[in-house]
């Protein structure tokens, strides 16, 4: 297998397979099983992938455990439905399997704790979110400006907007879906993994969920979901708001623009000021850069590269690599602690919510 990391692959559907087809051309993964309830969709959809290593279609098991004891692994990717996330996870961690999800690990705290605690008990395992937004040529940009010395220098405030029209209709409405606040996990975290990409996880958080019920959207009289709005307050008393809707009517920037966000960055050497992938670094009243560079990739695919490779990184013990495995659960801490400060109407302090959230129980 060329020393590639053997690994588990969990969930068959369309997203699921292109991922499978992803990872296989990192060349630095080899996939030894696929785990999914439906093994006639499974078997047809491994149609799709060009992979001739393994035959796949010969090790299509319903669990991860059951996948695990007939094929040894290291690691475990979960491209799965969102309301199975927190139990595939605590399954992959318990089998002793480096575990990458994609968004969201959890619906909820209770899901959430019992997951860290899952991972405390095994600490040489790594655990890792998928946010792909972070990674698209025109947010590392983003990032440079506001952290390099010839970018906007220190923060002093900003904003970021964001609006994208999601049609939510079901037969039957998904879990993740029917949780209250669910949209600061499922669209709001698509900019602020950026944000927490960029700067970290603020002091503070003040947020509110709009309690609006878009019936041509499919929310069903889904409380919270619609858009919410915050203010972070970082060291200093540096504040950053985000306004994000999911209810848009249309979009003159393109798809791109509404769902990478729009910002404007405030530095005391200069500001930035950013729209989908064209962005604009200002200093002494004066436009001194000027790009356009690649926003979101067709299906996220690119984007997705760099993740697969620092999930491998960590595996390998590069301590470099840390911050962006504390980043991805850091992002989960921020949404949900949006989440919290709307439900009961107050400010809250991210240091500590955290703490109570991997705290061992």
């Amino acid at each position: 297998m060329n020393n590639t990391i053997p690994y588990i692959h969990v969930g068959s559907g369309n997203f699921s397979i292109q991922r499978l087809q992803i990872i296989i051309d990192t060349n630095i993964f080899t996939p030894v099983a696929i785990v999914d309830l439906d093994k006639k969709k499974t078997y047809k959809n491994l149609s799709k992938i060009n992979y001739k290593k393994i035959d796949l279609k010969k090790r299509i098991f319903k669990t991860i455990s059951e996948a695990h004891k007939k094929h040894e692994a290291k690691a475990c990717f979960i491209f799965a439905s969102s309301d199975s996330h927190a139990n595939l996870c605590i399954e992959s961690l318990r089998a002793n399997l480096h575990t990458y999800c994609v968004k969201s690990v959890a619906l909820n705290k209770i899901q959430f704790k019992k997951i860290m605690n899952e991972k405390n008990k095994r600490r040489n395992l790594v655990f890792f979110q998928g946010y792909n937004n972070q990674w698209n040529e025109a947010s590392l940009k983003m990032q440079e400006w506001i952290n390099s010395k010839d970018g906007i220098g220190q923060m002093i405030g900003g904003k970021c907007i964001c609006w994208g029209r999601q049609d939510l209709s079901r037969l039957k409405n998904d879990d993740h879906l029917v949780n209250p606040g669910m949209f600061f996990h499922t669209l709001a975290c698509h900019q602020l993994s950026q944000l927490i990409a960029a700067k970290g996880l603020p002091n503070y958080v003040t947020s509110i969920s709009h309690n609006h019920v878009s019936s041509e959207l499919g929310y069903k009289k889904v409380f919270g979901t619609t858009g919410g709005q915050c203010i972070f307050e970082y060291p200093n008393n540096v504040p950053f708001s985000y306004i994000g809707s999911r209810a848009a009517h249309s979009n003159p920037y393109g798809f791109a623009s509404r769902w990478s966000g729009q910002w404007i960055i405030h530095g005391k050497n200069g500001d930035l000021i950013r729209q989908g992938g064209r962005l604009t670094l200002y200093k002494k009243g004066f436009s001194v850069r000027d790009v356009y560079l690649k926003d979101l990739d067709e299906k996220l695919k690119t984007d997705e590269i760099p993740q697969i490779k620092i999930f491998h990184q960590l595996i390998k013990k590069n301590k470099k690599m840390k911050k962006f495995e504390e980043n991805s659960i850091n992002t989960w801490v921020l949404l949900e602690a949006c989440n919290e400060s709307a439900r009961i109407k107050k400010r809250i302090s991210l240091k500590d919510f955290k703490k109570k959230l991997l705290k061992n129980k």
